[in-house]
């Protein structure tokens, strides 16, 4: 079962969620358009590897589902990351019902995007750990209710803040920003959090970005927020993970029965 995967730019891999994913049984393969790699299937009905017409009849071809990854642009700055309408192309067609998708932060502003939902900007930013939890959808949903029944610590790390886009199922909320998860039609998923992060990128995150950082907090203050809470952070993680390899393994059965 392979996995596409976007990076945006360097520094916003797939880290320990591509791990995760590998270890529930997923072949994670990672597209840096940033670095002129052409995305794979990004035009329905386009040529597929070895140039057979994989795309005609929809779908990823050989890929199972597409995860799209975070970054530091807003998720209409096309002129600076002229693939975002590719990307955002794929996961109309993921919402429309073609093949399930996973979108971490920039991913799930895509997303929301794609999806027509309004995009602000914040004041200040969200960085650090904050405390989410399921919706009653998120807790009937196939994928987000490994997650139910919990306070979910989360990283967040974003400026751009998304509406929730119209007929989406609200999943895990909580903090000013209350849109952390959703999902727009059977299986296009989208998070403001980040699953996949860790204490050592989020350091590289913020000496890299000229950030106002949200009031009362510190750099060292946002470090020891996520080393505090990295257990808890791993389970998430790894649960999400597995439940999206678990949904996409029974999707595979429903479709081969």
């Amino acid at each position: 079962m392979k996995i596409l995967v976007v990076e945006h730019e360097r520094g916003t891999g797939p880290e320990r969620f591509g791990e995760w994913l590998e270890e529930a049984g997923a072949e994670v393969v990672v597209v840096r358009p940033y670095l002129g790699e052409a995305i794979p299937m990004a035009e329905s009905g386009s040529l597929g590897a070895g140039g057979s017409d994989r795309g005609a009849a929809g779908g990823l071809g050989e890929y199972a589902a597409l995860l799209v990854l975070g970054g530091a642009a807003g998720p209409l700055e096309d002129a600076a990351n002229p693939w975002f309408p590719q990307v955002r192309d794929l996961l109309r067609r993921s919402a429309g019902g073609e093949f399930p998708s996973f979108n971490i932060c920039l991913g799930g502003e895509l997303l929301a995007a794609a999806a027509d939902a309004p995009i602000s900007r914040r004041e200040r930013p969200q960085i650090g750990i904050y405390d989410l939890a399921t919706t009653s959808a998120g807790d009937a949903d196939p994928v987000f209710a490994a997650l139910s029944g919990t306070t979910i610590p989360a990283v967040l790390f974003h400026q751009e803040e998304m509406a929730l886009p119209e007929n989406a199922e609200l999943l895990v909320t909580g903090s000013d920003a209350p849109v952390q998860g959703f999902r727009v039609g059977e299986f296009a998923w989208g998070t403001q959090f980040h699953p996949e992060t860790d204490v050592a990128q989020i350091q590289r995150w913020l000496g890299s970005a000229s950030l106002t950082l949200p009031e009362g907090k510190t750099q060292e203050s946002i470090a020891e927020e996520l080393r505090e809470a990295d257990a808890e952070l791993v389970d998430v993680g790894r649960t999400l993970a597995r439940s999206f390899v678990d949904y996409l393994r029974s999707r595979e059965s429903r479709t081969a029965g």
